[in-house]
């Protein structure tokens, strides 16, 4: 009898939910007093939020996870993926806020990246805020040093950057078929993986992805434009969030080296 109350009371106890519901590479901030929604203002109905739909894990290579644009860093990888800085360094859009629970309650987002079209970091993302693509909002959790995005593709500036259909699945997958040269299509799954490569300023990424469920919330009601992005008859989001871990090395110099690709917009 003893033996079935003490099994009964492990299996209730939140902390060994907790445990049975973590992950290798980051905390899933609903068990810590957080979300996998982001915090946004102004939305109707109110309190509304976007998925943080991709993670970059504590498990990558320790260069990834620094935030700079040098020596391979995190800015650099994201580049290599043809994400950068807003157009001539102008915001466009509202900032928004995350609760990654890990005890600094709602943190502003590091900084929203747009796509680079043809890879130019001069006029790509200017490029995007003309004709729409795809955008991240970056966000980090201290605690495990994981990076959590929030991507989603955006209508051109005649349709004031609306998210489209499918909006949320659809930045998910062009940011990770980016960050792998992989045309990501097709039904994905907990079973999906990719793994591939990309290059920038001399440093080769490696990126391995996993795709989870059962982290952002079931209750599509509580994301921010869900009836503009959800098709008649389908589904906002598949809810899987795609789990990257990032290895890098130093690349092999090219034909005309760093510089000059850099001087074209490369």
């Amino acid at each position: 009898m003893l033996k079935t109350v003490l099994l009964l009371l492990l299996f209730i106890h939140p902390h060994a939910q907790a445990q049975e519901l973590s992950h290798e590479g980051f905390d899933n901030p609903a068990l810590y007093g957080g979300s996998m929604l982001t915090y946004t203002l102004w939305t109707t109905p109110a309190n509304l939020g976007e998925p943080l739909n991709i993670i970059i894990s504590n498990q990558s290579h320790p260069r990834v996870l620094e935030e700079t644009m040098t020596e391979g860093g995190l800015y650099n990888y994201l580049e290599a993926a043809a994400f950068g800085a807003q157009c001539f360094g102008l915001h466009m859009g509202d900032k928004q806020q995350s609760n990654l629970g890990d005890g600094n309650k709602n943190q502003t987002q590091r900084s929203i990246l747009r796509y680079q079209y043809f890879h130019n970091h001069f006029l790509g993302t200017c490029l995007e805020s003309i004709y729409g693509g795809n955008h991240i909002r970056v966000f980090k959790q201290e605690t495990t040093g994981a990076y959590f995005l929030s991507s989603s593709a955006e209508m051109d500036s005649s349709m004031n950057h609306k998210l489209g259909m499918n909006a949320y699945d659809a930045g998910r997958d062009l940011f990770v078929g980016n960050a792998t040269n992989i045309a990501i299509k097709g039904h994905l799954n907990t079973n999906t993986s990719f793994i591939g490569e990309t290059s920038k300023r001399g440093w080769r990424y490696r990126t391995k992805v996993e795709y989870v469920d059962d982290l952002v919330p079931a209750n599509r009601t509580k994301w921010n434009h869900y009836t503009g992005v959800q098709a008649v008859g389908g589904e906002v989001s598949d809810g899987l969030v795609a789990v990257l871990t990032v290895q890098v090395t130093k690349d092999e110099p090219g034909l005309l080296g760093d510089p000059v690709w850099s001087a074209l917009g490369m």
